[in-house]
């Protein structure tokens, strides 16, 4: 989850920043992304309480999801109040004001600090919420394979006496010498 979220923040990164307005159709899209990561969480809340009983890692993740969901609301918002604003320009201000050019100047610059503003809450919230799932992800991980100790060596088979006395086999009509090669 939260590589979704440091994927979003890329993308929001990448939206135009002032003096240009991000297009409509962009930030639309990253509210859609923002939409499904926070329906992401929420299917995830509810499978944790479908298994809260049984493990207390669950608690936890129950625990940080919950927590995930209301900063993930605010970044919505942002995001929400971010679109209300290109939209506004796009489609009211700029065609009322487009013959002014000096009254069209002073809408856009109040509306790319609108929109600079929400993108820096909306991005701070993001990067928040990725770290804190992050952390939580690595204390529920279990530790890597390296540092579990090994499991101790199998004994070899004692020597058949029969298979003594043949002689050993070539290395190149050994089975499964032609594969490795």
């Amino acid at each position: 989850m939260a590589d979704r979220l440091e994927l979003l923040r890329f993308q929001l990164q990448s939206l135009p920043t002032a003096p240009e307005i991000p297009r409509v159709t962009s930030v639309s899209a990253r509210i859609n992304d923002l939409i499904d990561i926070t329906k992401t969480v929420s299917d995830r809340i509810r499978h944790c309480m479908s298994d809260l009983g049984i493990d207390p890692s669950v608690k936890a993740a129950l625990t940080a999801y919950s927590s995930a969901l209301a900063p993930l609301g605010e970044a919505l918002t942002e995001l929400g109040r971010m679109h209300a604003e290109v939209a506004y320009y796009n489609f009211v201000t700029h065609p009322r004001h487009r013959d002014n050019q000096s009254d069209l100047g002073r809408h856009r610059q109040q509306v790319t600090e609108t929109v600079s503003g929400c993108f820096e809450a909306a991005d701070e919230i993001l990067e928040v919420t990725a770290i804190g799932l992050r952390d939580t992800a690595k204390t529920l991980a279990p530790s890597p394979s390296y540092l579990r100790p090994a499991a101790p060596a199998r004994a070899l088979p004692a020597a058949n006496p029969r298979s003594a006395a043949l002689p050993p086999v070539p290395p190149s009509t050994a089975p499964g010498a032609a594969k490795s090669r």
